[in-house]
């Protein structure tokens, strides 16, 4: 009893043993399993952030592109809506000839380079009003070497109001020229394009006799009658740090025409 109780009693010990290393053992497989270790948690956390940065400046760079799109078509309609007015303004012309002390018999009209001077029935202000207008284009230089169309624009109640601001008859070899009195600035004069690299103001002088039709930056009175057609062309400028590419998306190169219908007195 004594020998088959000490053989029993060695037994349980080292059941005891072997069951609690199997135990640790599988303890241990069961923490590997769960969890994780703090390399692979670093490096998650790492590739997290890199896909987080990349999502981000992946969506800045859209939300630029859409905000410089939006603005490029804003622009492209405000030009589009400046050049519809142009063009109305001055096809609009009327052929009338204002009363004048100097007694100026010729057609108002005023066709320079840099300035235009005439009678329209189109109103900027009042496009729903009837009436006759006195408008009056200018190009102005800028100090950093761009230029803007400014316009003035003045209601009439008596057409022989606009002899106010003729000044004289200039006699020149291709005929004679009527000058005015220089545009005043005011504070109801309207920029209507501004940042350009060019602009200047043409009309087309039907063939006469001995010479065919053209158009001329100086525009001699043929006493009774208009330009056939006015036009003003426009060109952008494109900043030191901008590409030619992106400034003419802005503003391409352009010419804005319009047909004088009433050219002429008694004309229809």
């Amino acid at each position: 009893m004594a020998r088959s109780s000490g053989s029993h009693g060695e037994r349980f010990p080292r059941r005891g043993l072997f069951a609690t290393g199997h135990g640790s053992r599988r303890a241990a497989g069961d923490r590997k399993q769960a969890g994780f270790t703090l390399l692979e948690l670093l490096v998650a956390i790492t590739i997290v952030s890199l896909l987080s940065t990349t999502i981000l400046f992946g969506w800045r760079i859209a939300a630029n592109a859409w905000g410089r799109a939006s603005e490029l078509v804003e622009e492209q309609r405000r030009v589009a809506a400046t050049h519809q007015v142009l063009q109305e303004q001055m096809a609009a012309m009327v052929p009338y000839s204002p009363w004048t002390r100097q007694g100026m018999q010729d057609v108002f009209f005023q066709g320079e380079p840099q300035t235009a001077r005439f009678l329209s029935r189109y109103s900027l202000e009042n496009r729903a009003g009837s009436g006759l207008y006195l408008i009056e284009y200018e190009i102005a230089e800028q100090m950093d070497g761009t230029c803007q169309l400014l316009m003035n624009e003045a209601p009439l109640r008596n057409p022989d109001e606009a002899g106010g601001v003729f000044a004289s008859v200039e006699q020149s070899a291709a005929g004679p020229i009527l000058r005015f009195v220089p545009v005043e600035r005011t504070a109801k004069t309207r920029v209507l394009l501004e940042g350009l690299e060019e602009c200047r103001l043409e009309y087309y002088r039907p063939a006469g006799p001995q010479e065919p039709g053209a158009w001329v930056e100086q525009w001699t009175s043929r006493g009774v009658e208009l330009p056939r057609c006015m036009a003003i062309r426009i060109a952008p400028r494109a900043a030191s740090n901008e590409p030619v590419r992106q400034a003419q998306g802005k503003l391409r190169p352009v010419s804005v025409i319009a047909d004088i219908t009433n050219y002429a007195r008694g004309q229809r």
